[in-house]
């Protein structure tokens, strides 16, 4: 018995080793998400505030939260931004609620950019011409413009300003260069929303990332 014992021995340490590397990885891989997810309850504070017109927003960190770690492939840093928020955009069919914040400054707008998971608004447009919001491809998966890529033409989303929903229909989706994008971005074209965001990866044949464009047309609105 002791002999089949002592033989089994190497056998256990060898699969508690496996699983301690499993379990390890898991809770590598895991890390971004759930520091995503944290963002994504704070982000949701944001909103019920700005849906309840109850408080005025706070760019501080809330003191019941944890202290942060940064990653290197998350959506990690700090819950702070710059500047305010102006309206809420609601995209069901990529699961996504994001407060669309905008700086009263460009030097805001790369700041709210640089923390990889906020979307902001351009500084000059507004939901009365073609209004601009710039988000990245996060790399965890379903939070900031992650899933940009899988909007198509005819696909609806809303935006919620003040107390009014506005509702919008895709009419153009396109991937180009960023030396090349000028054009996509006409001012003088009515009542548009157009999101924008990297590629998540290089596309065949290209030696730079080319960008999402997806633009929309405002179909009507109703109160919020």
């Amino acid at each position: 018995m002791k002999k089949k014992i002592k033989n089994l021995f190497p056998i256990i340490c060898f699969i508690s080793c496996i699983i301690f590397v499993i379990f390890i990885g898991y809770q590598i891989y895991r890390e971004p998400y759930q520091e995503a997810d944290k963002r994504n309850h704070f982000e949701d504070r944001l909103i019920d505030d700005y849906m309840d017109e109850k408080a005025q927003i706070s760019n501080e960190v809330p003191s019941e939260e944890a202290p942060l770690v940064e990653y290197q492939y998350s959506d990690v840093n700090d819950y702070s931004f710059r500047g305010y928020i102006d309206c809420i955009l609601v995209i069901d069919k990529i699961n996504m609620k994001k407060a669309i914040i905008r700086g009263n400054i460009l030097a805001d707008s790369d700041f709210n950019l640089s923390k990889y998971y906020f979307v902001t608004a351009d500084l000059s447009t507004t939901l009365d011409g073609n209004y601009i919001i710039y988000g990245h491809s996060s790399q965890t998966y379903g939070h900031s413009f992650n899933r940009l890529d899988e909007m198509n033409v005819d696909d609806t989303f809303y935006i919620i300003q003040g107390g009014t929903r506005y509702r919008y229909k895709v009419e153009s989706v396109n991937r180009v260069l960023r030396s090349k994008s000028e054009t996509y971005f006409p001012q003088d074209i009515g009542k548009r929303v157009t999101l924008v965001a990297c590629e998540k990866s290089l596309a065949p044949g290209y030696s730079e990332k080319r960008i999402i464009i997806v633009r929309a047309v405002q179909m009507g609105k109703e109160r919020a």
